[in-house]
């Protein structure tokens, strides 16, 4: 697990790229911890046989490529799985937590600035360090400035919140929309299936909570005040 600083962001976009990224926002993110790579293969497969779930398919390719064909409900799962070993209480980020962390610091549309350059990411047809015709090992590629792996790009990432068609009365705190139990779920970050328009940091998208694809996983969030005194994660 990473700590993501506390700071200050605007959050979404104002290139029209997307209606539902605005209005652009002033969003304070406490600290939190964030892990450094997506949920692989191997992780998500130990989970499935130790509760008997059905499994998802995930990422045949390799045990360190990310966990695909997960459903928010089976992230879920996975999560309170985990939890009953103790130690971090492990979440889903919040939408603005995940584009704050993105982000890794940057205000450009894409963490290492505005022009889109192939090499830092797994996307479609992309060629060069993206050698990969789905999913890349999620230690793969460079990091952005928090140190975090394939924030954009390899699978879309679930979060907590439910998916509303724009930025009006949303939280300034960080914290996730509540709505419906079975709203529409967000995911960010775009995939290995996915062009550049995608791929930036502000991007949007949202499934069923129960739909599965083989270009949607997670990645796991804590609160700093879950982690204590000698933990090692």
């Amino acid at each position: 697990m990473v700590v993501v600083p506390q700071g200050h962001f605007q959050m979404g976009s104002s290139s029209g790229q997307g209606e539902d990224e605005q209005p652009v926002h002033a969003v304070s993110v406490p600290a939190f911890l964030l892990s450094r790579y997506e949920v692989t293969a191997a992780q998500y497969a130990s989970f499935e046989q130790a509760t008997g779930r059905s499994p998802a398919g995930s990422a045949p390719v390799g045990g360190n490529h990310p966990a695909a064909n997960v459903s928010w409900d089976d992230a879920g799962a996975f999560i309170d799985w985990l939890n009953g070993f103790g130690g971090l209480k492990y979440r889903l980020p919040s939408e603005a937590e995940w584009e704050y962390a993105a982000r890794g610091g940057s205000a450009k549309r894409y963490w290492w600035g505005e022009a889109f350059e192939a090499g830092f990411l797994n996307g479609s047809g992309l060629r060069g360090a993206d050698r990969w015709a789905e999913t890349a090992p999620v230690d793969s590629l460079s990091p952005n400035g928090y140190g975090l792996y394939h924030v954009l790009g390899n699978v879309w990432e679930w979060t907590a919140d439910c998916y509303l068609p724009d930025y009006e009365g949303a939280p300034d705190d960080g914290s996730a929309r509540r709505g419906e139990e079975a709203c529409g779920r967000v995911l960010r970050g775009g995939s290995w299936s996915d062009t550049p328009v995608w791929l930036r940091t502000s991007t949007r998208n949202w499934f069923d909570r129960t739909e599965r694809f083989d270009y949607v996983g997670f990645r796991l969030a804590a609160d700093l005040v879950s982690m204590t005194a000698g933990e090692g994660r």
